[in-house]
């Protein structure tokens, strides 16, 4: 209802009630609700994407901080993600400075103009002389090593790279960083699988020790975070709805 559209007749206000009359109208009441006592409630939309496939995806090399090129399928999932999100009112995206990743982040966007920022707190985890290595001739040479680092993360040991909790650590600072630079509006972060699932884990408040009971997130999939008045919710997951085409 449009009050201003209707001939009110003389009516009484209080110190928090307006009563009127409306002509073909019983008599009513209006609340007064002050500007001042309305609490704007901040929403922020976070989208997680994994990057693109690669030709080291293809071939089970260990990536981490090396920079497989994206192959024409790992192009494709992009270009179809960026359909999905064309509608989204992206405010800045944030991306691993790693090739790959920034590059998926460069076909999202197109020609949008949005802000794509690179971030090294982004990157995958670094697996040392592992990387650019197969799966089976990491497996031949640290049997052992890969067990533990698929089997128990947590206890995971090496004198090369990373560490879990070094990325778990990670994975926090790109948190707090993103909510020091929003507490509103739309982000998007293009970054890699493991960071991402600990990211999730971090959110989560999941235990390194359960990391990889989480689904996978493949290549270009997509996951949602919201963010309401600090409360953190994860409103899909690793979704790849858009590669269906």
């Amino acid at each position: 209802m449009v009050l201003g559209s209707y001939p009110f007749l003389p009516f009484q206000q209080t110190k928090h009630h307006i009563f009127c009359h409306l002509p073909g109208f019983p008599l009513c009441y209006f609340y007064i609700v002050k500007k001042s006592n309305v609490r704007r409630i901040r929403v922020l939309t976070i989208y997680l994407v994994r990057h693109g496939k690669t030709e080291w995806n293809v071939q089970t090399r260990w990536q981490g901080w090396g920079n497989g090129e994206l192959t024409a399928e790992g192009m494709q999932g992009a270009t179809l993600l960026s359909k999905r999100l064309k509608d989204e009112p992206i405010d800045k995206v944030y991306a691993s400075s790693s090739k790959r990743a920034y590059h998926t982040a460069e076909i999202i966007i197109g020609r949008r103009s949005i802000e794509i920022v690179k971030e090294d707190v982004l990157r995958e985890m670094h697996f040392g002389d592992w990387e650019g290595r197969t799966k089976d001739e990491v497996i031949a040479q640290y049997a052992n090593e890969v067990k533990a680092f698929w089997e128990t993360p947590h206890l995971y040991t090496r004198d090369q790279g990373e560490l879990f909790p070094d990325v778990y650590e990670r994975a926090a600072e790109a948190w707090k960083m993103i909510l020091e630079n929003h507490s509103s509006g739309t982000v998007l972060i293009v970054s890699h699988s493991i960071f991402l699932r600990v990211l999730l884990s971090y959110l989560k408040d999941l235990p390194l020790e359960h990391l990889f009971k989480q689904e996978p997130l493949l290549n270009t999939s997509l996951t949602q975070i919201q963010v309401e008045d600090g409360k953190v919710s994860i409103i899909f997951e690793g979704d790849t709805s858009h590669l269906v085409e």
